[in-house]
């Protein structure tokens, strides 16, 4: 097997196409979020990418057989742009694997003529937040100024680790805009209502709306997620400073 091997399913001719990448990663956010929307759009796998970047393993299917881990490309026809989206259910294992992948997605992208990449993705906060914000970072100012007017946030500091990161970042070296959306997340758990936020501000950039109902569905999990931990970290402190008023209480003794 070579290195990176790309198998084309089909070659449809493709308008103005901007590439959406919804990868695992934190809350699972962009990854929840892309599947969404391959779901809704019904969207056509176009090609499928396998690499030894990727862990050495294989999925089991739902009916029993065996699938070999890889990314895959759809794409969907839309009235402005048409819409190539990655997805998969790894990132490279390693950091030299991401660059290979992250590279060879950009080669694609050139082929078919992007002008424009989004990444979707979370923003890890340790908080916990019932009305996540969608967070951004784009290649240049003058989209930035386009997207602030999206309720978008954008702030600098931190790092965009992973493919969400290396694909704008490389795109941007080959003349490829780039924007990333994060949407806020605690960290720790799958957020579906972080990847509502996310998708909802995605597609009224794109122009088109989807339906969100199971979206919502599994954003309602993550609700009772948040509620969980919040309970176990208050029940934690509440712990902690009985503890502390019993040890503060306590008589000492010197011997």
């Amino acid at each position: 097997m070579e290195e990176i091997t790309i198998t084309i399913l089909e070659k449809p001719k493709l308008k103005d196409p901007i590439l959406i990448e919804g990868l695992p990663g934190i809350g699972l956010v962009g990854k929840l979020a892309a599947d969404h929307l391959l779901d809704e759009l019904k969207a056509k796998k176009i090609a499928e990418l396998y690499s030894h970047n990727l862990p050495p393993q294989v999925m089991i299917q739902e009916d029993g057989t065996i699938k070999l881990v890889d990314m895959e490309f759809y794409y969907h026809k839309g009235k402005k742009n048409d819409i190539i989206l990655l997805v998969g259910d790894f990132q490279g294992i390693t950091p030299d694997g991401q660059y290979r992948l992250a590279e060879k997605t950009i080669e694609i992208a050139k082929a078919w003529k992007v002008k424009r990449i989004y990444t979707l993705g979370g923003l890890g906060t340790g908080n916990l937040t019932k009305n996540p914000r969608v967070f951004g970072a784009a290649t240049d100012k003058k989209i930035v100024k386009e997207l602030s007017k999206a309720n978008i946030y954008f702030k600098g500091g931190g790092a965009i680790l992973g493919a969400s990161g290396l694909l704008i970042g490389l795109g941007m070296q080959q003349g490829i805009e780039g924007v990333c959306l994060m949407g806020e997340t605690h960290g720790q758990i799958i957020d579906a209502k972080s990847a509502e936020a996310v998708l909802g501000v995605l597609t009224s950039i794109l122009g088109f709306k989807v339906d969100m109902a199971a979206l919502v569905e599994k954003a309602k999990d993550t609700e009772e997620q948040m509620t969980k931990i919040g309970q176990m970290i208050a029940a934690t402190q509440q712990a902690e400073e009985q503890q502390k008023r019993f040890l503060s209480e306590s008589p000492s003794y010197i011997r």
